[in-house]
């Protein structure tokens, strides 16, 4: 069985894609939030008013359509956007009517009333310190795809372009073009052939075939969150920003570790071309070549942003170094807690497939399995009982 405490790059790996796990929402409050959209869902169903006998689809856009969800970062609130899709031609009817349809519905019910802000292209429902859902109204434009839609902009008295499910299509489809089996698919697999009575303890499916680019792009809005957690924050990178870059910069790498490093390089390197041949360094809809998501940029957005790309980098670049030295950049990039209780939960799960003695020790004591004999050797049947402890190291 491979020892994945002997081999820095595969535990790195290994790693990465935990913290992104731990990063990821939770059950509960993804459940919730399903709930939130579904009642906005039968709501309309049963309207009476301007939503009977409209074809319509609620839908999810965003982190959770591309399957890059980060959980909120020190008491910031989740967003949550759907699509409220009319599937019938925006030439029907006016920006203003579809909007003021949705906040008059809304408002009519107890559940939301007091709950509402209008947006300038959508109807934003706040759940206290919780999450909050952005409800984007708007029509098809073709009844040959349906994904491209018409959006109200009320400061235009306008519609708008909006493509969300194209978009979805277009990162998933850009993350499916890995050159090969991923490091973890691989490594996974053969646990699975090598182990098979204990693979119950190892996790589910989908922890490792989630691809490099989604669990790349997780990482990459963590650490924007923390970066930008200070006096900075009106200048974070947005997550559709983010989220294209690393799509648009993905060429098939195996590895999170890989996707991220040979990204990061890249933007680098278009952003300093833009700036040497002193035009605007822009970020366009893969989808929709009319919607540029850099448009409302100041001069500080991109020095905010380029400064955030470099220190991830460096920080980045860092973790080629082993645990010894590389611990401390972990934390930056992630978060002590999420960094070590990642690293715990990995040396719980794996240490008992190391060769090390130490190691697979180490996996008892902090599982609470371990027992030491009269010879004061750490074993899992017999002794004095050792209680769990939490040195994470780093």
């Amino acid at each position: 069985m491979e020892d994945i405490f002997k081999h820095y790059e595969l535990q790195r790996e290994e790693l990465l894609a935990r913290i992104a796990q731990h990063l990821q929402l939770d059950e509960t409050r993804k459940g919730r939030m399903e709930s939130a959209y579904r009642a906005i869902s039968e709501l309309l169903d049963q309207d009476q008013g301007f939503f009977k006998d409209l074809d319509i689809d609620v839908y999810p856009q965003g982190s959770v359509l591309t399957g890059t969800t980060v959980r909120p970062y020190k008491g910031c609130e989740f967003d949550l956007d759907i699509v409220v899709q009319i599937n019938a031609l925006y030439s029907r009817f006016t920006p203003v009517e579809i909007y003021n349809a949705l906040l008059k519905k809304l408002e009519g019910d107890d559940r939301y009333s007091d709950k509402l802000e209008k947006k300038n292209r959508c109807v934003r429902i706040n759940y206290a310190n919780d999450f909050h859902m952005d409800i984007l109204p708007g029509c098809i434009v073709f009844y040959q795809d349906k994904n491209v839609i018409r959006i109200p902009d009320r400061l235009l008295r306008d519609w708008a372009v909006s493509n969300p499910r194209g978009f979805g299509e277009w990162f998933l489809a850009r993350a499916a073009t890995i050159r090969r089996e991923s490091v973890l698919q691989g490594y996974y697999n053969r646990m699975k052939v090598e182990l098979r009575a204990q693979i119950e303890e190892l996790p589910r499916d989908d922890f490792y075939s989630k691809s490099p680019l989604q669990r790349a792009v997780q990482l990459v809005k963590r650490y924007r969150d923390i970066y930008f957690s200070g006096a900075n924050s009106e200048y974070a990178t947005s997550s559709i920003v983010l989220t294209t870059l690393m799509g648009l910069n993905y060429q098939g790498e195996p590895s999170i570790y890989e996707t991220i490093d040979n990204a990061l390089n890249r933007i680098k390197l278009s952003y300093n071309v833009a700036q040497q041949n002193r035009i605007r360094f822009t970020v366009t809809n893969p989808v929709n070549a009319q919607e540029h998501f850099t448009d409302s940029w100041t001069t500080a957005h991109y020095d905010h942003f380029y400064r955030f790309v470099e220190k991830f980098h460096r920080e980045w670049n860092a973790l080629k170094e082993g645990f010894d030295k590389s611990g401390q950049h972990y934390i930056e990039l992630f978060d002590e807690r999420v960094y070590k209780e990642s690293l715990q939960e990995q040396i719980k799960v794996l240490s008992k497939f190391s060769q090390s003695p130490v190691t697979r020790a180490n996996g008892l004591i902090i599982g609470g399995k371990a027992f030491t004999d009269e010879a004061g050797r750490i074993r899992q049947d017999q002794g004095y009982k050792n209680t769990a402890h939490h040195n994470y190291g780093g």
